[in-house]
């Protein structure tokens, strides 16, 4: 058993370096690392931290295992879903990775490798329209392409992805009913 001995301001700044522990020894959040020390830094870090055990436990508690696995679930969910968080992950995300495709409409970013931007337009669009793609006319669709998505390349643009637009509908169809297997 380890001793550690130190102080703190508050019982929410203890909550907050108790569940950043707990998150720290799960692998399956480290993609937001980032995030969740950006956002649950200093003093606005700790109030989010005071609102979670609140909400979580309106009649207060006595904080043990379980209760600090249910305040980081709450934090982790947090992080995960709330639009500030999610645009702070794909703006890091975009730093960090050498080819993507950003889709404006969802906050989604779709990491690709080189030369793959246009698959990852297609598998994008074949999520959010499904099969109704093909209710689209050509020139709605690839403007709707070239107003919703970013990315980065080397090689293309969105502009030049857009003009093979018939391609990309056909295929995202075809992905969406089946059809294709990649």
């Amino acid at each position: 058993m380890e001793k550690l001995h130190f102080k703190v301001s508050s019982p929410e700044s203890f909550i907050k370096l108790a569940c950043t522990m707990l998150f720290e020894k799960t692998d399956a959040h480290k993609e937001w690392g980032s995030v969740w020390n950006e956002v649950f830094a200093g003093i606005q870090g700790e109030e989010l931290f005071l609102k979670f055990t609140e909400e979580l436990f309106p009649a207060g508690c006595t904080i043990g295992e379980n209760e600090l696995n249910k305040i980081m679930a709450r934090a982790v969910n947090f992080v995960k879903n709330d639009p500030l968080c999610i645009d702070a992950k794909n703006s890091y995300d975009k730093k960090r990775f050498p080819y993507w495709v950003y889709f404006i409409p969802e906050r989604k970013l779709f990491v690709c490798e080189f030369a793959g931007h246009e698959e990852a337009i297609i598998r994008a669009l074949t999520l959010f329209f499904g099969k109704s793609v093909i209710d689209y006319n050509l020139q709605a669709l690839q403007k709707f392409i070239v107003n919703s998505f970013e990315i980065r390349s080397s090689r293309s643009s969105v502009s030049s992805i857009a003009e093979d637009v018939q391609y990309i509908q056909e295929s995202a169809f075809l992905r969406s009913i089946g059809a294709y297997k990649e």
